[in-house]
């Protein structure tokens, strides 16, 4: 048999704790609690993802399934576009998900797969707020009793940002920083200010962590509380550059972090409405980008439902709130949380292979699960005909990437499970039974 070319991806996967979530009494009381989402961080937090590369992959042939059971080898149809649309395709899936060395029959050289890139862009409040105590309100720098720097509410997100920003399990994700409320307090209609467009310019573009971590400390620190809450025009403007950036990077996918300590108001005629029509029309039913919330609560306002409404309209469900007995812990919690909920754990790339051509009819998946054994996987052209083991594809043309079907992904983002991506071999369209 002529060589195959295969990529193989295999992930290492290991369960991190529990992500803990503080709240104050109130909010327990009455509202969501982030603790509820564990089930799913669990299973979308993968904190450690390791490369293996194997020198020869078996596919096709006369492949063994999980049982040691041998298939032969077989062509199926694939439409205009590449897709497989009949036949049973190679053994259980063109590989065994358990063995590192394959079997004979498909064998070729191995490359580095892919995972989707994640992009979080933070916009950051810098609203004279941030001067205030979290007993505190109103434009607190300019009051009389003003409260020492050390103690305003903005010094330990900030300190929460900075640890997130440097913890590991971050690296590889870009970031990037916008502000909103930097402009002066006692202008707050300025048209210069008041404006989509004046929001639009990132303090910091997205880059990569940990090399991006540093710049996105230092700005962050020089960030001076100053302004009102323009959130409409915060969420419109973040939306316009990530919008951009989108373009640019067709195979990340590029979220929205609005990090407040409040309503808005004050400034530019804001409002809860306009902002959570900024949000819903920046989500435009899925198509463009999710947009989370964490808010700084203080014991000053009816924020919790208002920052709530922006989350629902972006796409994410609930804001993240912080307790106002721990600030730092619960933002760093809070962030931890967003992380483990915007990443893609089972959303692939294929990688191109040396020709520059990808054969959509000879694509693969293995998967050895947590007690070492072979999962059957297969094709299936609608995610209606999900199961255990199944994929489809998303995207269209050559924008295509695996999509792991719930219960596959659940199964594969178990400790001790691993995942393996192949290229070469005749696609599985099939559960054998």
């Amino acid at each position: 048999m002529a060589e195959e070319e295969t990529f193989m991806v295999r992930r290492a996967l290991k369960r991190s704790s529990e992500v803990e979530h503080t709240f104050s009494a109130s909010q327990l009381d009455t509202h969501f609690v982030l603790g509820e989402r564990v089930a799913f961080l669990r299973r979308a937090l993968v904190a450690l993802v390791g490369i293996t590369l194997y020198s020869a992959v078996g596919c096709g042939g006369d492949n063994k399934d999980g049982n040691g059971d041998s298939s032969s080898d077989t062509d199926i149809e694939v439409d205009s576009a590449g897709t497989p649309t009949s036949g049973d395709g190679d053994g259980d899936g063109g590989i065994d998900g358990c063995s590192a060395s394959g079997v004979e029959g498909c064998t070729g050289i191995t490359y580095e797969g892919e995972n989707i890139p994640l992009d979080i862009y933070v916009m950051f409040d810098l609203s004279c707020s941030m001067s205030c105590t979290v007993d505190q309100q109103g434009c607190c720098r300019e009051s009389d009793d003003a409260a020492p720097e050390n103690e305003w509410r903005i010094q330990p997100v900030r300190e929460a940002m900075r640890l997130f920003l440097e913890d590991s399990r971050s690296n590889g994700i870009g970031v990037g920083l916008g502000f909103f409320g930097d402009h002066s307090v006692d202008n707050p209609d300025d048209p210069q200010t008041c404006s989509v467009a004046a929001h639009e310019d990132a303090a910091v573009g997205i880059a990569g962590l940990p090399d991006a971590a540093e710049q996105l400390v230092a700005t962050l620190e020089a960030g001076e509380p100053q302004g009102g809450t323009p959130t409409h025009l915060a969420i419109g403007g973040a939306c316009e550059y990530t919008n951009a950036w989108k373009q640019d990077h067709p195979g990340h996918k590029v979220v929205i972090l609005l990090v407040t300590d409040g309503i808005p108001e004050h400034s530019c005629d804001a409002d809860i409405r306009q902002a959570v029509d900024a949000a819903e029309s920046c989500y435009a039913d899925g198509e463009g980008r999710e947009i989370y919330v964490l808010g700084v609560v203080a014991n000053n306002n009816n924020s919790l439902d208002q920052l709530n409404g922006i989350a629902e309209a972006g796409g994410t469900e609930h804001a993240y709130l912080t307790d106002t007995n721990d600030v730092a812990g619960s933002v760093l919690s809070a962030l931890n949380a967003i992380r483990a909920d915007a990443v893609i754990p089972c959303t692939l790339n294929i990688p191109e292979p040396s020709d520059g051509a990808i054969d959509y009819g000879k694509v693969n998946i293995g998967i050895c699960d947590a007690a070492e054994k072979t999962v059957r996987t297969y094709f299936v052209d609608d995610p209606e005909d999900c199961a255990l083991g199944a994929w489809y594809y998303e995207e269209e043309g050559s924008d295509r990437v695996v999509q792991l079907c719930e219960p596959t992904c659940e199964t594969v983002t178990a400790a001790g499970a691993s995942l393996t991506l192949s290229v070469g071999c005749t696609t599985v369209t099939d559960p054998i039974r």
